[in-house]
C-alpha cells in the first residue's frame, strides 16, 4: 500500500533471564554499530509493583530494570535489550520479510554472544492509524462494530475504546481500537517511545482511530531460531486477518 496505515511495529522475544546481561552489552553494541545501529543508550527504568491485599509487603515496591537501546541514525528502527528479552521495533515498516529478517538477525546476535537456553514468550504487535482522506468519514473506513457511539453522540469526542481478546491456536490475540478527535492516541506503554514517527502521522489532527493488534504465545521451549521465525510468521498471518476484519474494502482501496 502506498499509504499503508501502519505506523509502529514491534516483535518481542522473551528468553531465560541473564543476570549479568550488562557484561555482554559492549560486544553487542559494537556488532550492532557496524550493522547500521550506531545510536546507543542505556536506561535505568523504575517499575512500581503494587501489593495484593493478602500480602504483607509495602503497598508499592519499586524495582529497577536496565534497558539498552540500539537505533539507526534516523531513529526510525532499532533494538531494545532487557535482561530477559529482545525487541525489534520500527516506525518505517516496509515488508514483513524485511522486518522478520532484522528481528531474527538481532536474536541470533544475542544468542551468539550470550548463549540463550530457552524462549518463554513470542509476541508481534502492529499499530495502524486509520485517518480519513479528504472529505471521507471514519465510518467509511472502520468495521461498524468498532465505532461504538462515536458517530452518534453530541459534543467533542474525548475517546471511544473497544477491546477484544480471543484465544487463537496456542496464543492470545488482543485487538484494540481507540477513536479520538485530534492527534493519534498512543497506548500508555508507548508514551516513552524513542523512535521517530513519520511526519504524516505526527500531523494528524482530525477524527481518527488507532488499531492496536497484539498476538503472543507464552510457552517455554528450547531456543531455536527456526521455531521463532515460524511463530512470527504465524503471528503475522493472524494479525493480518484481524486487520482485514477491522477495516473496510473502501479503506483498503483508499490506501492502495
Amino acid at each position: 500500500m502506498s499509504l499503508a496505515p501502519v505506523f509502529y511495529t514491534l516483535a518481542q522475544v522473551q528468553f531465560n533471564p541473564i543476570a549479568q546481561m550488562s557484561d555482554y552489552v559492549a560486544r553487542l553494541q559494537e556488532r550492532l554499530r557496524r550493522s547500521g545501529f550506531p545510536d546507543f543508550q542505556a536506561e535505568n527504568q523504575l517499575e512500581l509493583t503494587i501489593r495484593r491485599l493478602d500480602e504483607s509487603q509495602p503497598d508499592v515496591q519499586p524495582q529497577q530494570h536496565m534497558r539498552w537501546s540500539f537505533m539507526n541514525t534516523q531513529r526510525t528502527e532499532g533494538y531494545l535489550l532487557l535482561s530477559n528479552a529482545l525487541v525489534f521495533h520500527t516506525t518505517t515498516y516496509d515488508t514483513f520479510a524485511d522486518f522478520l529478517q532484522k528481528t531474527i538477525f538481532g536474536l541470533n546476535l544475542v544468542h551468539e554472544i550470550v548463549e540463550l537456553a530457552y524462549v518463554e514468550r513470542i509476541g508481534l504487535r502492529y499499530l495502524d492509524a486509520v485517518v480519513p482522506i479528504n472529505n471521507d468519514t471514519l465510518q467509511q473506513y472502520l468495521n461498524p462494530s468498532l465505532l461504538g457511539f462515536s458517530a452518534n453522540l453530541e459534543g467533542r469526542l474525548s475517546h471511544s475504546f473497544t477491546e477484544t481478546v480471543t484465544v487463537v491456536d496456542d496464543g492470545n490475540l488482543v485487538a484494540r481500537a481507540v477513536i479520538t478527535d485530534g492527534a493519534l492516541a498512543l497506548s500508555p506503554d508507548l508514551i516513552s517511545l524513542q523512535l521517530k514517527l513519520q511526519t504524516r502521522f505526527t500531523e494528524v489532527n482530525c477524527r481518527n482511530a488507532v488499531l492496536d493488534t497484539d498476538y503472543f504465545v507464552i510457552n517455554r521451549n528450547s531456543f531455536d531460531l527456526k521455531e521463532i521465525e515460524d511463530q512470527l510468521l504465524k503471528a503475522h498471518e493472524i494479525i493480518t486477518n484481524a486487520f482485514n476484519v477491522s477495516v473496510t474494502d473502501y479503506a483498503r482501496a483508499s490506501w492502495a
